[in-house]
């Protein structure tokens, strides 16, 4: 008696999905992408000539990006061990600590800008660039009530620019799909 089975042969072409490639949202994270800035007070996208003001952000699981929140946080590191040894205490940070830190962090994921501009030595206008990123990021102060929100709170908080740029940049999935890879 023979047995009849499924056919092993077939037309269709089968295809293989590259799986390092398919979920690395870690070189994904490494492309910035275009964050429309808000204004802390309303939430509104801010814009200028009808266009949304953008800022260009990487990702936060950019190996680039931890490498360099790595150095910044042995730098801290040793600041503060050093505070104490000299002292015997432990250092303290307030509010403006925090939003040093803060924007120092943020800074480290700006790639660059869009549709912004500042007024130049000259006295014209010109684009916002790299130089500009430290005075960017410190125009607002940190919103505590952001810092302080529930996990899930999507409700507007004001947060600061920087603030801003770290939520963005925490999407991991967004940069992913921004990439084609998802």
């Amino acid at each position: 008696m023979q047995r009849s089975g499924p056919s092993c042969t077939s037309t269709n072409r089968i295809t293989h999905m590259d799986f390092l490639k398919q979920f690395d949202a870690r070189g994904a994270a490494e492309t910035a992408r275009e964050m429309e800035l808000r204004d802390q007070s309303t939430g509104e996208v801010i814009t200028n000539g009808g266009k949304p003001c953008i800022v260009l952000v990487k990702g936060a699981s950019s190996r680039t990006i931890q490498a360099a929140l790595r150095e910044d946080e042995i730098a801290r590191a040793k600041k503060a061990k050093a505070a104490k040894d000299a002292s015997g205490e432990v250092d303290t940070q307030t509010a403006e600590d925090l939003h040093q830190a803060t924007c120092k962090a943020a800074s480290r994921f700006i790639a660059g800008f869009k549709n912004m501009q500042t007024v130049g030595e000259d006295g014209k206008a010109r684009d916002l660039g790299a130089d500009d990123i430290p005075a960017f990021i410190d125009l607002t102060f940190i919103s505590l009530p952001h810092l302080m929100r529930e996990k899930g709170d999507n409700e507007w908080r004001k947060p600061s620019f920087a603030q801003q740029v770290l939520d963005f940049a925490q999407d991991d999935a967004a940069f992913l799909a921004k990439s084609g890879k998802a």
